[in-house]
């Protein structure tokens, strides 16, 4: 799959990433249960994949992510 975005809407993206990504470490900080840190934990970890492969597009003028 190819996504186009401008690059306005490649930084809106990685703001809502980065704001995304604090409010999940703070949640799997005050996670009591296992499974629920867990799972707050794997999807941390998508989202934190999909952020680092941005970055460099969001950088340069040609957006595709």
């Amino acid at each position: 799959m190819i996504l186009e975005l401008s690059n306005e809407e490649s930084r809106v993206l990685k703001d809502a990433l980065d704001a995304t990504l604090r409010t999940l470490l703070d949640e799997i900080a005050h996670a009591d249960q296992r499974e629920f840190k867990e799972a707050l934990r794997h999807r941390y970890d998508r989202l934190h994949d999909l952020q680092r492969r941005l970055e460099p597009l969001v950088e340069s003028e040609q957006v595709y992510a």
